[in-house]
């Protein structure tokens, strides 16, 4: 025989379970990410730099990356623009950094679980300046509205080369903000993969390698002129 207790009882029962099945993809949604998806911003994106030297002279170079991107989407005539920038200084976890990047090289178009020791980094862009060698690399999580960069070490090449540190930090940045890669090396988006390495940078000049025309058009339809920050 049915009671109403019962159902009552039964009907408290299923809620609960509904409840615990939220809370579990909630917490793998935040566990998960994905590597360089073309994501646009819906409001104007804070970047965080983070590094453990004070003085590291990487930091100089994503303000000029920040420069350079601002200044493309006004010739673009977009209403969208990046910043603002703050830096920190604190200790970098280079083995989880390694270990990430690991993880996109060998899943770039699938997804994989993020460490905690990202999950609260400050900026909506966290740029994390590393000490140690592995691949640089971006990263799409929460739901499109984070991105971590991770900026290897420059006391080795390719990073130790001139005017390498300073598009390939632009070029990462292209991804966070929703470009993927393309295969000619005469422009700062080539990457995997075509052969395009960060030694193509190289110049004895400093120049900063340009967008193309293609890229131009796909930033002027995500971010158009109309372009209005959203409720993050």
């Amino acid at each position: 025989m049915v009671t109403v207790d019962s159902v009552v009882q039964q009907c408290a029962a299923r809620a609960r379970l509904a409840f615990a099945l939220v809370l579990a993809s909630t917490s793998l949604a935040a566990a998960v990410a994905h590597a360089q998806l073309g994501a646009a911003w819906r409001f104007a994106p804070a970047i965080a730099v983070i590094s453990a030297e004070r003085d590291d002279p990487r930091f100089a170079l994503v303000d000029q990356a920040v420069s350079f991107w601002n200044t493309t989407f006004q010739e673009i005539d977009s209403g969208f623009r990046v910043g603002p920038v703050t830096r920190m200084v604190q200790p970098i976890p280079e083995e989880a950094l390694q270990s990430l990047s690991r993880a996109v090289l060998t899943n770039p178009r699938g997804a994989f679980e993020i460490a905690e020791v990202f999950r609260n980094l400050p900026g909506d862009i966290s740029v994390l300046l590393g000490d140690s060698e592995f691949v640089s690399f971006t990263i799409v999580f929460e739901g499109s509205r984070r991105r971590l960069i991770g900026i290897r070490g420059t006391r080795s090449p390719p990073l130790s080369l001139p005017n390498v540190a300073q598009n390939l930090i632009a070029h990462e940045l292209g991804h966070a903000l929703g470009l993927g890669h393309n295969d000619d090396p005469m422009y700062l988006m080539c990457g995997r993969p075509a052969p395009c390495r960060p030694e193509i940078y190289r110049s004895d000049v400093p120049r900063q390698f340009p967008l193309t025309d293609d890229e131009k058009r796909q930033l002027r339809m995500m971010y158009p002129r109309y372009w209005t920050p959203q409720a993050p």
